[in-house]
């Protein structure tokens, strides 16, 4: 063998030798690293930490959509409210919770009792709920049944009955 092919054997095998120190170094700096992180006290309970609130949150979300107590229903909004005006009634009709539609609220008028009531169901995914309402009215005025009206402004249903004084 020439000087020259010794020459390139040396430089080779220092290349080769200089990466395996090179890859056995960062190999050990990462298990060192590792095995520091993973025998920290501090480590485990940020993890812990970040495990309870990651519970945390599930368990509000189950609150959340079952209530306190899934046996117990749960009390639904305001939707009807009446107000006196000084030469009418006005009974204002909440349509959110309503999916927005007059169609689901019926008025009813006999003898002095105003009947407000409604239904509406809706189907998510394999749950099925059913809200119903009824609020009833005695109005103490004489009232003009005739000119009972019926309007929507935005989210709400008023229904304005005139009386006379």
């Amino acid at each position: 063998m020439t000087d020259e092919h010794k020459e390139s054997w040396v430089k080779i095998t220092g290349i080769i030798l200089a990466t395996l120190i090179g890859a056995f170094l960062a190999f050990y700096v990462v298990a060192d690293l590792t095995f520091t992180r993973m025998t920290s006290p501090a480590y485990h309970m940020k993890k812990m930490e970040k495990l309870m609130k990651k519970e945390q949150k599930r368990f509000e979300r189950m609150e959340k959509n079952l209530g306190a107590n899934p046996f117990e229903p749960r009390l639904a909004p305001m939707l009807v409210n009446l107000v006196k005006e000084p030469e009418e009634y006005k009974i204002i009709v909440d349509l959110e919770p309503l999916d927005n539609n007059e169609k689901n609220v019926n008025v009813k008028l006999e003898d002095n009792i105003v009947t407000v009531s409604g239904e509406i169901e809706k189907k998510e995914h394999h749950r099925e709920d059913i809200m119903s309402f009824s609020q009833s009215y005695y109005l103490d005025e004489k009232i003009e049944a005739d000119k009972m009206t019926k309007e929507r402004k935005g989210n709400r249903y008023i229904i304005t009955i005139p009386f006379e004084e």
